[in-house]
């Protein structure tokens, strides 16, 4: 299984997005899809505090692939990666929250990172990039703060496009040139190939932390003028599916990585939303998309199937929790979920 990702068909994009994080201009990695050609990815965000849900949830990540015997291209990382500190490349937190917390016998794969708004404090933004270009072997892969993965790389059925949510810490000028680079990507893709777009932030929550109206003008237009399949975030610490009207996209939130939960603010959207923890898994087989929401003891949660053309149908289900009658104080964190 050792580097099994190495045997994957995939092109990996990188695509420079501010000299802070580097401006690496490619990298390819070989693969090879399964013989059914479903392709598999994970998503996971808000994990990196070494807490005991954190080692629960990647215990159960790999219980779960390796329970599955299919090949998955990699994980889909949403930020907030190193919620403590992060002292240089030699840190032992990277050791103990990213190479040794994720089994590599099972978890074998690439992971795609995007920044979410813990990884700007300090300077561990620009750790986080120097070490994936100083450990060209390890799973960590962030050579810029957006970019794109090609799944397979001669014709590809999947593009994710990894980007960086957090405008208060970009520049004016680099906010739009990524917001002009995800118009040329989107653009871009060929037809007929399934699209993701990833990022820390969400553009509707029923979380705490709710919706975003930047994201949702800014962004949202051109997930609306392309017809994107996903957007695929975390930020709030919970997991959450919502299809919202008017909106052909399907917006998953996967940010059951570790950090503690909270209780929801909002449970007249759906269908799917639980202050729990846990991932996501995406399998893409044909004209058909299948995401499960995987729970900490591995039970799915939740699963629904999207069309190629847009049609979304809840195969199950385990409804979604009830918002707090005090949203203030859960805003505020008197009301915190314990777990």
């Amino acid at each position: 299984m050792r580097r099994v990702w190495l045997l994957c068909i995939t092109m990996v994009f990188w695509f420079a997005a501010s000299p802070g994080c580097g401006r690496a201009q490619g990298q390819k990695v070989a693969t090879t899809l399964p013989a059914d050609g479903s392709i598999n990815l994970l998503a996971m965000g808000d994990w990196g505090d070494d807490g005991p849900a954190q080692h629960q949830v990647a215990r159960t990540m790999a219980d779960y692939v390796a329970s599955k015997k299919i090949l998955f291209q990699g994980m889909l990382l949403l930020g907030d990666n190193f919620r403590g500190n992060l002292d240089g490349v030699d840190d032992p937190a990277w050791q103990d929250v990213f190479e040794k917390m994720y089994d590599r016998n099972a978890l074998d794969m690439p992971f795609f990172v995007s920044l979410g708004n813990h990884d700007y404090e300090g300077v561990k933004a620009q750790i986080e990039a120097d070490y994936a270009r100083l450990h060209p072997d390890s799973r960590w892969k962030f050579p810029a703060r957006w970019y794109r993965v090609d799944i397979p790389v001669a014709t590809p059925a999947v593009v994710a496009l990894m980007l960086d949510s957090n405008m208060d810490n970009l520049d004016a000028a680099d906010w739009l040139r990524q917001i002009d680079w995800l118009d040329k990507q989107l653009a871009s893709i060929p037809k007929g190939c399934w699209t993701i777009v990833c990022a820390h932030h969400p553009l509707f929550s029923n979380g705490l932390h709710g919706d975003n109206g930047v994201l949702q003008t800014q962004w949202g237009a051109l997930f609306k003028k392309y017809n994107l399949s996903f957007y695929v975030c975390g930020h709030d610490h919970d997991l959450q599916h919502l299809e919202i009207p008017d909106w052909r996209t399907s917006f998953v939130l996967a940010g059951g990585g570790g950090a503690g939960t909270r209780t929801m603010r909002n449970d007249t959207r759906g269908p799917f939303s639980r202050a729990v923890h846990g991932f996501a898994h995406f399998q893409f087989k044909g004209d058909l998309a299948t995401v499960s929401m995987v729970g900490e003891d591995g039970n799915i949660l939740h699963a629904f199937t999207r069309t190629r053309d847009g049609v979304v149908k809840t195969v199950e289900t385990t409804g979604s929790d009830r918002a707090t009658s005090k949203p203030l104080k859960a805003i505020q964190g008197l009301e915190e979920k314990a777990n």
